[in-house]
């Protein structure tokens, strides 16, 4: 009896020291989140891609086309990961997706949507000091505007976008109200493949393959954040970012000629305690198409060069109820447009002016209603606007 009391005893004690050890072993807590959002909009003249707009298309006749479009395609799903027993060291990833991907190319059916990356990284945070690895957000112009139409003023005065990427940030806090933010990291670049400027010979043609790939070095981006906190509530943010990067056209006999695609850009961003606030950015650049820059036109080896920004202001009408308004535009230079294309099909400047209501109708569920006007201007100076008219139903989880 007492031989079996003690192997009892001492299988207690083994079996907790197992669990303490498991217990302080490395691992990871993981949080499932998302949406469900159904979006459907009027359009008086067709936009550049239907279930959103970025621009108006041209149109072969008077009347207006009207569209309408309804879809889900937005939903969102995503999962973070908390690592647990890393010590002093912070360990996360994030894996996230939407059903935008057939907007790529493939020719898929409204009801057949297909899974976007959109996220896809994990960080290791020691101190002040952070690594983030694997594609999420440019470090250029890193605010957006809140809007219902998926995107947010992109190629409309906001750029930037998701890529591939290996960034160190570093953050410094001298009191409790202040915080200084330095980011910089290597970059995936995408390009188009150009044909390089000298003339063909016999025989010879593009090189078939992405010129960013081609030039043999990644793209680089750097930004600089201040954020200050009111002690009444609220909080002003600024700072100024940027990028570079080298692209190479090739011909299949060897050929080459090396080009580049560069911005700055300036952001800031005011929330006060009473539910309102506004943020915007400026920039400019050369040769930012896969950037959503320069209106999303093609670079070119002369260098298209394009400047433009955002403004936007909300406000927290109750606790259910928020009001959201802004604006953007997108101008590239004229004499960089004229590269190897008909002027009546090469974007030349693009305004947005857009308004929204979200009504919070139960926790987590949300209605809004948006109203929004597009005018495109054309390298042959012909315009083309059209008034679009959104809503959109979301359950968050």
């Amino acid at each position: 009896m007492v031989r079996t009391s003690v192997c009892f005893v001492v299988g207690c004690i083994l079996l907790l020291a197992v669990s303490a050890i498991a217990d302080d072993a490395p691992s990871f807590d993981v949080n499932w989140y998302g949406y469900v959002k159904l979006d459907g909009s009027y359009d008086q003249n067709q936009t550049s891609h239907g279930n959103f707009a970025m621009w108006v298309k041209t149109r072969g006749f008077e009347a207006d086309d009207e569209q309408f479009n309804m879809t889900a395609n937005q939903t969102r799903l995503g999962l973070n990961l908390k690592g647990k027993n890393y010590g002093d060291t912070k360990v996360g990833a994030k894996v996230e997706f939407d059903l935008y991907g057939g907007v790529s190319g493939a020719s898929v059916a409204e009801n057949k949507a297909m899974l976007q990356l959109r996220h896809a990284y994990f960080t290791l945070q020691s101190g002040n000091f952070k690594l983030l690895a694997g594609q999420s957000w440019d470090l250029i112009s890193p605010l957006n505007p809140s809007t219902l139409n998926y995107p947010v003023l992109w190629a409309c005065g906001n750029i930037q976008y998701r890529r591939p990427q290996v960034s160190l940030w570093y953050t410094m806090k001298p009191n409790d109200q202040t915080s200084f933010t330095m980011a910089g990291g290597f970059f995936r670049t995408i390009g188009n493949d150009l044909t390089p400027t000298f003339t063909l010979s016999t025989g010879e043609t593009t090189e078939g393959s992405d010129d960013g790939t081609d030039a043999g070095i990644p793209s680089f981006q750097g930004r600089l954040d201040v954020k200050r906190s009111f002690t009444s509530g609220g909080f002003v943010r600024f700072g100024a970012s940027g990028l570079w990067g080298r692209l190479k056209s090739e011909t299949n006999l060897g050929h080459s000629e090396n080009y580049d695609s560069w911005a700055a850009a300036g952001h800031m961003q005011i929330s006060f305690a009473g539910g309102f606030g506004l943020s915007g950015e400026v920039w400019t650049g050369s040769n930012i198409g896969s950037y959503l820059g320069g209106i999303a036109n093609a670079s070119t080896i002369e260098g298209l060069e394009a400047s433009g920004g955002w403004a936007s202001a909300w406000a927290t009408l109750s606790k259910k109820v928020k009001l959201t308004t802004g604006f953007g535009i997108d101008d590239p230079k004229d004499d960089g447009l004229t590269y190897g294309s008909a002027p009546g099909s090469i974007r030349a400047k693009n305004r947005g002016i857009f308004g929204n209501l979200k009504w919070n109708v139960v926790p987590k569920v949300t209605i809004g209603g948006e109203v929004s006007h597009w005018e495109t201007t054309y390298l042959d100076g012909e315009k083309y606007s059209a008034l679009r008219l959104q809503s959109s139903f979301v359950m968050n989880f």
